[in-house]
């Protein structure tokens, strides 16, 4: 599966969405909080130094079914977007073939938090004195298996660990079992909590934003003086359905799947000789074949020196004459670099500007890079109608995963916006 097989006609819909981010949990407060322009990039909580895109104020117990006697912060992100999901669809499962649901999670570090508890006990004390409890949980697919038994589900089932492109992986698969007809809905999406083994491990990578910027501005996308993200922790699922079965249940459709696509992109794994851009781009192709055209693009940038650049070429090869005109922006100053999160979120994020008609700005970029020729909004958001959106996900190993999203006919669109509203 690939996505890029024309062997079925049958229409991928979404029609609910659970994202969990450090600026708003449940559709509504996220899309509020893109058009309000609400950062959530803060000082890490507990005293720890830096600064972080959190998930605060969160009680999993609001979102769960049966009590728990341990979850990993990761399945309880996982949980929630899990819960907020199936009520955003108007989804009771107990009343569908749920031997015919899909379920697939992706995450780039699975449930580190669990990991570091036991085996600093392992190392510390010796292995009688470990918690048992816990061991389960250090498993990067346990989210997975929780929620597939929370919820009755024995269909189609995957974990995936594809660094930052997990969830657009998840996405894209999804996408493909729907559209073949071998599911008529598959829940998908990813999480990733942060732990202090998670921050260490990309703080000594060097690609983590340093404190010099002493605030969010540290996080600054396709600026020319980019140095870093700051790392976010959430969750996001959506549910992806086939069109007709969508229509037969009467559910809400937030809008179209009209292409997805994986592939690599040498230049960003360091290959020599690797053209920048050129992969990713082919990728971007392949998901946009069937779109007249594009109106907008949720980038992946975070930040990063090399990743934003190949990206800003690969959208100029891309777009082409339209490079200078196609609005594009990155929300990752507002919810950070949430890793195996990241594609649902702004997918998530994606559908909200194809509802709503309002494209959300990348906060802190000053000075784009000389040359680019894109049309990167900054400081403002655009109250825009639009009907196509395409969402590029890349890993900085090289992985990069692509979706088309469109409008569904018939659905209204009210152009709206908070704080960044404007031209």
């Amino acid at each position: 599966m690939n996505g890029v097989s024309d062997k079925s006609n049958r229409r991928v819909v979404v029609t609910g969405v659970g994202p969990v981010s450090a600026t708003g949990i449940g559709r509504e407060a996220f899309f509020a909080a893109l058009g309000e322009g609400h950062c959530g990039i803060a000082p890490a909580s507990g005293g720890t130094p830096g600064l972080v895109a959190e998930v605060r104020d969160f009680d999993v117990r609001d979102y769960l079914e049966t009590e728990k006697a341990y979850l990993d912060r990761a399945s309880q992100l996982a949980f929630a977007a899990m819960g907020l999901a199936l009520e955003d669809a108007n989804l009771d499962l107990k009343s569908l073939d749920r031997t015919a649901i899909g379920l697939i999670l992706g995450s780039a570090a699975g449930c580190l938090e669990s990991s570091q508890l036991f085996f600093a006990d392992f190392l510390e004390k010796g292995p009688r004195f470990v918690k048992p409890i816990v061991f389960p949980h250090t498993y990067a697919n346990m989210p997975l298996g929780l929620l597939a038994i929370e919820y009755g589900l024995s269909g189609y089932h995957l974990g995936l660990a594809s660094g930052v492109t997990s969830s657009a992986v998840a996405l894209v698969q999804a996408y493909d079992l729907v559209r073949t007809g071998r599911c008529p809905l598959v829940l998908a999406g990813g999480f990733e909590a942060l732990s202090p083994l998670l921050r260490r491990g990309y703080e000594l990578t060097g690609r983590v934003s340093p404190l010099d910027g002493g605030g969010p501005e540290s996080c600054a996308p396709f600026d020319a003086a980019r140095n870093g993200f700051v790392l976010g922790e959430g969750a996001g699922i959506l549910v992806l359905e086939d069109a007709a079965h969508a229509a037969q249940r009467g559910a809400p459709v937030l809008g179209e799947v009209l292409g997805a696509a994986l592939g690599s992109d040498g230049s960003l794994g360091g290959r020599e000789g690797a053209a920048p851009g050129h992969g990713l781009a082919h990728v971007m192709r392949r998901a946009c074949r069937n779109l007249p055209g594009v109106d907008y693009v949720s980038a992946a940038a975070h930040g990063g020196p090399v990743t934003d650049r190949v990206e800003a070429l690969a959208l100029r090869d891309f777009l082409g004459a339209d490079a200078a005109t196609v609005p594009a922006s990155s929300i990752k100053p507002l919810i950070g670099e949430t890793l195996g999160a990241d594609g649902a979120l702004r997918t998530i994020a994606a559908l909200g500007a194809l509802q709503n008609g309002f494209l959300p700005p990348t906060l802190n970029l000053k000075q784009p890079e000389a040359g680019w020729g894109l049309n990167l909004l900054r400081d403002r958001g655009l109250a825009r109608p639009i009907r196509h959106v395409l969402v590029d996900s890349i890993d900085p190993g090289g992985s990069v995963a692509c979706l088309a999203l469109g409008r569904v006919s018939g659905v209204s669109v009210q152009v709206s916006g908070g704080r960044f509203s404007g031209s």
